[in-house]
């Protein structure tokens, strides 16, 4: 049975709605409304010096339009106001918004505020659902029809009297989804037709979704309808503006663009009222992904997350699309693998796709100024990809699979015991510990291998061992230097029986000065018996020896 708990909103009849086909193609305006919306939420609002600071990131971000706060309603908004104008720290292709009320005394504060100011906008809003006008301020339609005509002509003859500015208009019908479209239509048909703009000029219309109360699609054919039917189209800008409420306000944005937008307001992270405002970063990214030119540079994305929570005292979480730390991470083992084979086939991949795609990444984590170290994090889920991608990208030692396969069940083991993700350096000690350092009771102090003088294609070896206190010299022959070795180690009595059951040779770094690494497994006449060694030295053949004698005493202690 329905629930009838909460009232619910009213159908928008459509029988045609283009938006569901549409596509987005270019960019909408962006005006971030952090020093505003975004800072009349903060448990600690911003100081004049951290707002200065953040009007200044999001002019680097590339930001034309900025609305920097509610000068009638806040002596510091006020201040702040002015020390940008008369500071000349707003830059001759930024506009900037402040916000007010419709009320006049509101008004003429407000556009005091702006002498001097290059260019502006003048953002009014005015509550027009029945929720507010007649249940919060006991108004009716005529009453906020003659309010929004005459704090727009407020407004005009204030601005025609600032010589030397150029003064936009912002209308918002407050609570837009909750109020009846047709009257919607109505009040911003008459701002606009009170406001005669002339030559190029257009009004933006804002029609915020103040609380989330619909989907992104009742939200979209809003947007449809409104824009369609609109008496003024050549004479305004259709702007959306979403709370996040529902958690859908970066669906029901990128919907209102299919739907006709032309502008989106929003905020940084989505910081805002109560879930906040839809999250600017988010948006624009998004549409990159699409191929289209934003005109926002997110590049350095980590350094701008951190300016904003320094400034908000709010901290990002770690699954934040695109900013959060984790989001571009793997813990899980298939997708560590999956992760690993595609950076290392990544060329290939661009060529084959016609474009950036790879295993569980988004998009190309360096397009945000992420590094490609970070992806792949090691815990008790964690399989042997990640773990040969974190050896191979921090340490420079690639691992044969049959290595990768044994040192995934040593770190497993070690994650689990600890319960907690493990550090780069913590795998590579589990590595050093499984392969390397182990207790020599047989120890190699030398190896000599050479060609035969009677058959260049034989090699001989001179071995030098201290086993348990006694120093041996034996001489072996082999095809090989390693084969030479192992037949050496062989004549050692007390020794279990082996044989060379993998093998397989590297150099760390591309260097020609780089170490080489070899990785041997030991196999004895007991299949569950087997070993493996690591051995690395600026000579291969040196490397092999100390790998096989890594081994070797790992068969022992066995």
């Amino acid at each position: 049975m329905k629930s009838v708990r909460y009232a619910q909103m009213p159908h928008i009849p459509m029988t045609v709605r283009d938006w569901p086909s549409a596509t987005i193609t270019s960019s909408p305006a962006w005006c971030a409304v952090d020093l505003r919306d975004g800072n009349q939420a903060l448990p600690n609002p911003m100081t004049p010096e951290q707002k200065k600071q953040y009007f200044q990131l999001l002019v680097d971000i590339g930001f034309k339009e900025i609305e920097i706060g509610f000068p009638s309603a806040s002596q510091d908004d006020y201040n702040f106001c002015r020390d940008l104008i008369t500071g000349g720290l707003i830059p001759d292709d930024v506009t900037i918004s402040v916000l007010t009320q419709a009320r006049s005394h509101l008004i003429k504060r407000t556009m005091d505020v702006l002498e001097g100011v290059r260019q502006a906008v003048v953002h009014f809003y005015l509550a027009t659902s029945e929720l507010h006008s007649r249940f919060v301020f006991g108004l009716n339609n005529s009453q906020l029809m003659e309010t929004a005509v005459t704090s727009t002509r407020q407004i005009r003859d204030c601005a025609a009297q600032m010589d030397g500015s150029v003064i936009g208009l912002e209308f918002s019908p407050e609570e837009f989804t909750d109020t009846d479209l047709e009257f919607s239509l109505d009040i911003c048909n008459a701002v606009v037709a009170e406001w005669r703009p002339v030559d190029n000029e257009q009004v933006i219309l804002n029609l915020p979704q103040t609380v989330e109360r619909r989907f992104p699609n009742q939200y979209a054919d809003m947007i449809e309808t409104f824009t369609q039917r609109r008496d003024f189209a050549e004479k305004t800008i259709i702007s959306v503006h979403v709370h996040n409420d529902m958690g859908c306000a970066v669906a029901a944005t990128m919907q209102s663009l299919l739907a006709g937008a032309h502008r989106v307001e929003g905020t940084l992270f989505g910081h805002g009222e109560r879930t906040g405002n839809v999250d600017l970063v988010t948006v624009a990214l998004n549409l990159e992904y699409m191929g289209v030119d934003t005109g926002l540079h997110f590049g350095n994305l980590g350094d701008i997350a951190g300016t904003v929570e320094d400034i908000t005292e709010i901290a990002i979480h770690p699954r934040h699309p695109y900013a959060g730390e984790l989001v571009f991470t793997a813990f899980s083992g298939s997708h560590q693998d999956a992760i690993h084979k595609g950076i290392a086939r990544k060329e290939e991949l661009s060529r084959h796709f016609k474009g950036w795609k790879i295993p569980y990444l988004h998009i190309d984590p360096g397009a945000v100024g992420r590094a490609y170290e970070r992806f792949i994090r090691i815990n008790s889920q964690s399989g042997k990809g990640g773990i040969a991608h974190v050896m191979e990208t921090d340490h420079r030692i690639v691992l044969p699979r049959w290595v990768q396969i044994d040192l995934a069940r040593n770190v497993q083991a070690y994650a689990d015991e600890v319960a907690k993700e493990l550090s780069s350096e913590e795998v590579r000690e589990i590595f050093q510990k499984s392969y390397i350092d182990h207790d020599q009771s047989i120890r190699l102090i030398n190896y000599w291998p050479r060609p035969s003088e009677d058959d260049p294609t034989v090699i001989e070896g001179e071995l030098h061992i201290d086993h348990g206190g006694e120093k041996l010299v034996l001489q072996s022959t082999g095809n090989g230097p390693i084969s030479a070795f192992v037949h050496g180690l062989r004549q050692i009595d007390g020794l279990p029986r082996f044989v060379l059951d993998e093998y397989n040779e590297e150099t760390m770094g591309p260097s020609v000065e780089a170490e080489a690494i070899c990785f041997v497994r030991l196999r004895t006449e007991d299949p569950e018996r087997a070993q493996i060694g690591v051995g690395t030295d600026k000579n291969i053949d040196q490397a092999a020896a100390r790998a096989v004698m890594a081994a070797l005493n790992a068969l022992l202690k066995t």
